[in-house]
Formats: C-alpha cells, structure tokens, sequence
C-alpha cells in the first residue's frame, strides 16, 4: 500500500510544496501519493500532513469555518508526523505572543490554533515585508535523526553545525521552547540585533520551520527529511537513490547576511497570498472585520474606486495617516496604491512599511508613457493586465505580482473574465509554439523575448 503525504491547501504556497514533493518522487525509486487535503475525508487519507506559508489567520479561520481545527487537532494528536511551514508553525505553536486582537465586536477574536507543539511563538517577529530576508540558518545537525551521510561543500556529517540559507517571509520566531525535554532544536539564526533566535524544532512527529524552503531554490532537504519522518512512523523503508543535502549559502550571503529585497524575496511574499482574498478597506475597522473574516490582506484606500471613478478630479495615493493606522491595527499584509509613473509616491509607502505597493490605473496616471521602475525598491509591487503582453511588460519593470484589471468600480465582472481568457489562451497557445514563433510571438506582444520564453 502507498504512502500517503497530503499538504493543507486552504490558503498559502501548498503549490510550491506538493512541486517539491513531486521532484522527490520523480528522483525516488519508492513513490508515495501527494494529496491535495481540503476537507476531513482527504486529511484522513493522509500518512503525513504539511501545513504550508501563508497567513494563519486565514488558514485559522478558514479551518475553523469548515470545521477543520477539531479534525486536524486530532491528527496531530494521533501521533502522525505533520510539518507546519511559517503559518504552520504559527497554527503548530502552543503559545503565541504579539499575537493580533480584532476588537469589531465586544467578543474578540484570538488567532486559531491548532496546537500539539510545546513553544511560544512571536507572529511577524522580523515585521512586515521590507523585513524579509534571505538568510542563513545554522542546522544542528546531531539533533537530526536521519540516516546515511551528508556533503554540503566539505561539511562533514559529524559536524554539529551545518551553513544553510533559506527564506524568512513576514517570518514568525520561536521565542522559546516551553518542554525542553520533549522539544529539539533543529536549526537557528542570528537576528539583526546578533541575538540568537530558534527557527526549526522538533517534538516527536511534529516538525516546524519559521523559513521557506519551498522557495529557496532548489533546497529539498527538509521535505526530504519529512518524508523520511512519515516512512519511518509506517515502520517502512524511505529508499532513496542519494540523500539530499542542505542547500549550501550563496556567495553574496557569505558576504553579507542577511539579503533584503532581493528578487527571489520580493516574489516569495505574493505566493503567500495564494488561494486567499484581498479586500478593500477604508479604516482601520474595516481592515479588523477583513482580517477576522478571513482575509489574507487588505489594501488601505481613501475611497473605494467606485467613488473614485464617480467624483472625477485627481486621485492620490491614500494619506499616510490611514496607512499607518491600518498597518497598526493588524497583522495581516497591507497594501497600498500608487500612482502609475509616481515614483515618489511608491517611496514613501515604502517609507511606511506596507508590504506590497499596487502601481494602479484606478488613480489618476501621472506619466502616461512609462511605468515605475519597480526593480530598485525593496517591497513588491503588484501591476495591472488585461492580456499576456501586458503583463509580461509590467514583470519587466519589476512587478513581482500581477492582477487581471477588470473594470473598476462598475461591478461588471464581464471585463475580468475577459481579461482572465485573454491572458490564459495566450499563454496555453505559447506552450505548443516552436522556438522561431516564439520569437514572432513577443514582438507581436511587445514582451522581452526572456520572460516570453
């Protein structure tokens, strides 16, 4: 009978991690069954579960709405191995500190839990995006219970630390370990202030990492660790043709550490976003209700872009007094609109701290040639498209996330579907062109080459 490792895809980068598994399994003689677990029936299918990136809030609330916390309570209590990734050691964690209140009603809520690891937990210890980082980890490597060997450019296996790197979005910490008998210390980091700071633990089939190594390259140390944990709980064999190591640091990280705004960062946090909603919110209590609901960001505005389109005049990035609320009233991802062509715009938000800039058409053009450079700041952008060419255009500027436009403000869905077939044909009719149409193809879209290859 197969082995059966499921990935929670409520909301986050769970495509990102069923991809990693999926590579193990084309490399491995001893094939195992990858499961998407949306529900109670799959999540009880499964042998081992990952909890991935994304924010616990959304997962926490989307869990407990389909009454899914009961149920995943009880798989990590029946003792099957689970791996909860960022949001998933956040949900793991027993404790949490500087954990978001929302205060809509006189009942506040708390982030739900899913519990079963004995530490306390910091949410968002680094701070928003324009913290996040590539960094390096110390694994320590004796507390590993894996066999064979590993080489990791002349690490011995018999060495207690091993250099990695990985990254750390909008990352948790674990402040402290609540049952050091029962708790292992798997990996650490050094902060920016040098103090050390726990990211990887172990408490019997329970595995957690603050990092992403799901997005880190082509690290697949850590699944593959997993995925022996799972085997080795069946009293199976995990046979593999090579064990793979930790992803050995970056030249640029041995020089300085950690890395912010790198591209491979500012692309990460968007994949967070996946399978989840952004809304629209004008004060600081609308964006307490949007993160109570589920939410997995908001987009702090002035007024909504119906108001927008109907009061003419010259619209402007939102006052920063509003933003600064609203970054303050919750732990979710906060965006926020700029101008297209205003460059200073995009740098104060920046300034601010919000974790995503949105170089929108809903406000007023303030070039109407050319675009925001985006590639020079350290948060990601997000840019509008009604087709393939477009898109690609706004990737080349240094757009790390891209949205169907649509028709603002008039409701009329009409225009986002239209857009959504526009850009989807397109690219399904790129997959089968040779490499000369493909050539023709992005002068036609007016696209770099690069990016439509």
């Amino acid at each position: 009978m197969s082995v059966t490792i499921g990935v929670l895809a409520l909301q986050g980068d769970f495509t990102e991690n069923i991809q990693v598994l999926q590579r193990l399994n084309d490399r491995s003689a001893d094939k195992f069954k990858i499961l998407d677990v949306r529900d109670r029936d799959s999540l009880s299918a499964c042998d081992g579960l990952i909890i991935p990136g994304g924010e616990s809030t959304s997962i926490g609330v989307v869990a407990r709405d389909y009454g899914l916390i009961d149920a995943l309570q009880s798989y990590v209590a029946s003792g099957k191995p689970v791996w909860g990734i960022c949001a998933g050691l956040i949900l793991l964690s027993a404790k949490l500190t500087n954990s978001t209140t929302v205060s809509t009603t006189a009942a506040n809520m708390q982030q739900p839990l899913i519990g079963g690891l004995s530490v306390l937990t910091h949410r968002n210890y680094f701070g928003h995006q324009n913290k996040s980082a590539l960094r390096t980890i110390y694994i320590q490597h004796r507390n590993l219970q894996r066999t064979g060997t590993l080489s990791n450019n002349g690490h011995s296996s018999q060495k207690r630390l091993i250099e990695s790197m990985s990254h750390f979005i909008r990352a948790p910490a674990i402040m402290k370990i609540l049952d050091t008998s029962s708790v292992k210390e798997l990996a650490f980091i050094y902060d920016d202030d040098d103090q050390k700071i726990t990211c990887a633990v172990e408490q019997g089939s329970v595995l957690a990492t603050a990092f992403h190594p799901e997005v880190t390259g082509n690290d697949a140390f850590w699944h593959q660790y997993f995925i022996g944990k799972v085997y080795t709980s069946l009293n199976r064999a995990y046979n593999v043709d090579a064990l793979v190591s930790p992803i050995a640091m970056s030249t640029a990280l041995q020089m300085t550490s950690p890395l912010y705004g790198l591209w491979s960062v500012k692309t990460a946090m968007p994949r967070m976003l996946q399978g989840g909603v952004i809304m629209d919110v004008v004060n600081a209590q609308q964006a307490r209700i949007a993160e109570e609901a589920g939410a997995c960001a908001v987009m702090a505005l002035e007024r909504i872009p119906a108001d927008i389109k109907s009061d003419g005049g010259v619209a402007r990035m939102s006052d920063p007094k509003l933003i600064r609320e609203i970054l303050q009233s919750v732990s979710i991802p906060v965006m926020a609109k700029s101008r297209i062509g205003h460059f200073g715009e995009s740098k104060i938000l920046q300034s601010l701290g919000v974790d995503c800039i949105d170089e929108s058409e809903v406000l007023t053009a303030a070039d109407e040639q050319y675009h925001i450079h985006k590639h020079p700041f350290g948060v990601p952008f997000v840019c509008g498209a009604r087709d393939l060419g477009e898109a690609l255009r706004r990737i080349a500027e240094g757009a790390a996330m891209i949205r169907l436009k649509g028709n603002a403000g008039t409701g009329n869905v009409m225009e986002a579907v239209r857009h959504a077939r526009l850009t989807f044909d397109a690219i399904r009719k790129l997959q089968s062109m040779s490499d000369d149409e493909v050539y023709d193809y992005a002068k036609q879209i007016r696209a770099p080459v690069e990016l439509v290859k």
